[in-house]
C-alpha cells in the first residue's frame, strides 16, 4: 500500500484503538504528553492536541507513539515500497521528479519577484502623492492604483485569496515607468 492508500483505508480512531484510547465526541486524552482530561482532537485522518500542540495524521501518530522513523511507522501499517524494476521506468520517475520540482522552484521565485514588484509599485504612489504637484496625470495615475494595489496586497497576501497576476504587473510596470520619466531615464 502507498501512503495515500494508507490515509484512506487505516482512520485515525481504528489506531486508536489499537492502543487502547477511548474516544468519546471526537475527543480524547492525549498520550503523547499522558494526561487525564480529554484535549486531543481526533479527525478521520489525524489529530490534534491543543495542550501539547502535537498534530499529524496516522503515521505520524504512530511515529510519535513508538518512537520510530516515518519508515517503521509506514511499514507497520502494512505499508510497501514499490521497486521500479527497469531502468527506463526509473528515468522517466526521475525526470517528472525534477520537472516538478523545477516548477515549484520557477513558481517560488515569481512569488518573490511579484511581491518586490507590487511592494515598489505602492511605495512609488505613496512617494508621488506625497512629493509630486497635485492633479497631474502622474499624481492622478498614482492616486487611482494606490487603493487597488493596496487592495490586492490584502486579498493575496492577507486573505490568501487567488488574482490574476496578469492585471497588477502591467499597472505595476505602469507605475514604475512614471517613477523612471521623472528621474529622466526614458527606456
Amino acid at each position: 500500500m502507498t501512503v495515500e492508500e494508507i490515509k484512506e483505508s487505516i482512520s485515525m480512531k481504528e489506531v486508536l484503538s489499537r492502543y487502547g484510547i477511548e474516544v468519546k465526541k471526537n475527543m480524547c486524552c492525549c498520550p503523547i504528553h499522558k494526561e487525564r482530561h480529554p484535549s486531543m482532537q481526533i479527525f478521520k485522518d489525524g489529530y490534534h492536541c491543543y495542550a501539547c500542540g502535537a498534530h499529524g495524521d496516522v503515521i505520524k501518530f504512530i511515529q510519535e507513539m513508538e518512537i520510530c522513523d516515518f519508515k517503521t511507522a509506514f511499514l507497520s501499517l502494512g505499508g510497501t515500497y514499490e521497486k521500479h524494476s527497469n531502468e527506463k521506468e526509473r528515468k522517466l520517475i526521475k525526470k517528472r521528479y525534477e520537472r516538478q520540482r523545477k516548477e515549484r522552484e520557477d513558481k517560488a521565485r515569481y512569488e518573490k519577484t511579484f511581491v518586490l514588484m507590487l511592494s515598489k509599485s505602492i511605495a512609488i504612489c505613496r512617494d508621488v502623492i506625497q512629493n509630486d504637484e497635485p492633479y497631474t496625470d502622474d499624481w492622478c495615475t498614482c492616486v487611482n492604483a494606490l487603493d487597488w494595489l493596496i487592495y490586492i496586497w490584502e486579498k493575496k497576501y492577507i486573505r490568501g485569496e487567488g488574482i490574476k497576476n496578469i492585471d497588477v504587473v502591467r499597472m505595476c510596470k505602469r507605475i514604475e515607468r512614471i517613477r523612471h520619466i521623472e528621474r529622466g531615464c526614458i527606456d
